[in-house]
């Protein structure tokens, strides 16, 4: 069950990424504001992508005996804790070379990191389990979709405008 949300998990953000590439390629009118929402997008999408596809890949080892998955959900854990944190140190980095406008979006998109590395650290300290592993999973799709709402409601907006 655990292995077919991982490969769900990973076709969403497979399909976010991609619907956004189309939305960035026939919007109009492009600003800073909208290439700092695509690459948030882009980068949630892609650890949500990369964190379903290590277990999935480590659960066809050999030696792997999916009823006992501690081992699993620890290694799953502990690199999504290493990307996620990269991700965020490189990105506040990034942060402070934009402008003041986007630090809303910054912080948004720190916290939700935040959010699903303590939540991989508890599932490291708690005993690994795939309920807390998926939860984390979960945030990182959930803001890429709110990511992808947020960018195309502008391009809605003028096309709706522009049939008035």
């Amino acid at each position: 069950m655990e292995l077919e949300i991982l490969i769900l998990t990973a076709e969403i953000a497979v399909a976010l990424a991609g619907f956004s590439a189309i939305v960035s390629n026939f919007s109009r009118d492009w600003t800073v504001e909208k290439s700092s929402q695509l690459a948030n997008l882009l980068i949630h999408s892609g650890i949500a992508l990369f964190a379903s596809m290590v277990p999935l890949i480590m659960s066809q080892r050999p030696s792997a005996d999916l009823s006992s998955a501690e081992t699993l959900w620890s290694i799953s854990s502990a690199a999504y804790i290493f990307f996620a944190t990269s991700y965020s140190v490189v990105s506040l980095f990034r942060s402070r070379k934009v402008v003041e406008k986007n630090q809303r979006l910054d912080r948004i998109f720190i916290a939700t990191f935040i959010i699903a590395v303590v939540a991989q650290l508890y599932n490291l300290w708690a005993g690994a389990e795939a309920w807390i592993y998926l939860l984390a999973l979960l945030v990182n799709v959930a803001y890429a979709f709110v990511s992808f709402t947020m960018l195309i409601k502008p391009l809605v907006q003028n096309k709706a405008a522009s049939n008035l």
